[in-house]
């Protein structure tokens, strides 16, 4: 077994040192015509739910459960994105014990995020946010 890097089977020369940035720098008219474009494809393919109000009482997972289930979405065989123009605290706690669910405020939310969740529900308040970001 060879270690030079010269010899067949031997290591690499200058190997990954795990600190590369693969990032790209992506400029502003892009990003909102992306996200954009995401937001109209989920809305043509039925997978954006807009709600006047997503609040929990209580910190119980199982209310937001319930709430959740309720809207038609069944986080059991779906992963769930929701946005919020601001995460009271009683829906951030019910929410970190379910599994497939992701609250995120509107400031918070990117197309990757948007892309990865299948589903995504989204407050009205939420909604006014993004478009006073985004416009």
């Amino acid at each position: 077994m060879a270690s030079s890097p010269l010899w067949r089977g031997g290591g690499k020369i200058f190997p990954n040192t795990g600190e590369e940035n693969y990032t790209q720098k992506i400029n502003r008219k892009m990003y909102r015509a992306g996200f954009a474009a995401i937001l109209s494809k989920l809305v043509s393919e039925n997978r954006l739910v807009v709600v006047d109000d997503l609040t929990v009482d209580s910190p119980k997972t199982k209310q937001l459960a319930q709430k959740i289930k309720g809207m038609g979405v069944d986080t059991n065989q779906f992963r769930l994105l929701i946005i919020t123009d601001s995460i009271d605290e009683n829906l951030y706690l019910s929410s970190r014990n379910l599994a497939n669910v992701l609250v995120l405020e509107a400031n918070q939310a990117d197309p990757i995020s948007l892309v990865r969740f299948p589903n995504v529900m989204v407050t009205r308040n939420a909604v006014a946010k993004m478009e006073e970001m985004f416009a």
